[in-house]
């Protein structure tokens, strides 16, 4: 017997291999899940976080509301040392309810001095999720998420 199930463009990109890793979390699955591999780290409690915890985990400024989707500002900063032998290499930022999942990826050196980014994305219409993903060269990926909704136009 053969199961036929659905397998739409949006669910091969929710599947799909990013950075080197497979993010099935994406679909709803919880991050921190072992299952899969604990491909992030997440704080155990966000009111209580560690040391560790607090300067991996990225800082997301997004406005809850976007009147226009062709161009909503976001900051991201991590209050993490950039040090020649500890520092963030990359942050990506993604929002899997786009045509255009990748919104950038910004690599980064101690030379950077800190991991901040300020820049304007495009987003669809309708309400989404947007993730951030930073990747410390010790400790792994990281990621926080926020929820925005899109008045109009974007993607």
């Amino acid at each position: 017997m053969v199961i036929k199930e659905d397998f739409s463009r949006r669910k091969f990109i929710r599947y799909s291999v990013i950075g080197g890793a497979v993010v099935p979390l994406l679909s709803g699955v919880p991050y921190e899940n072992e299952v899969y591999g604990g491909v992030f780290n997440a704080p155990k409690d966000l009111e209580n976080m560690t040391e560790m915890e607090r300067i991996h985990l990225p800082k997301v400024t997004l406005p809850p509301v976007v009147e226009d989707g062709t161009q909503a500002s976001i900051i991201v900063s991590l209050d993490h040392p950039m040090e020649e032998d500890h520092y963030i290499k990359s942050i990506q930022i993604l929002n899997f309810a786009d045509p255009v999942v990748i919104k950038g990826k910004f690599y980064m050196t101690p030379l950077n001095g800190e991991a901040f980014i300020s820049t304007q994305i495009r987003l669809a219409g309708g309400e989404g999720t947007v993730w951030v993903v930073a990747e410390c060269n010790k400790h792994g990926k990281w990621a926080a998420n926020r929820t925005v909704n899109v008045a109009a136009g974007g993607c």
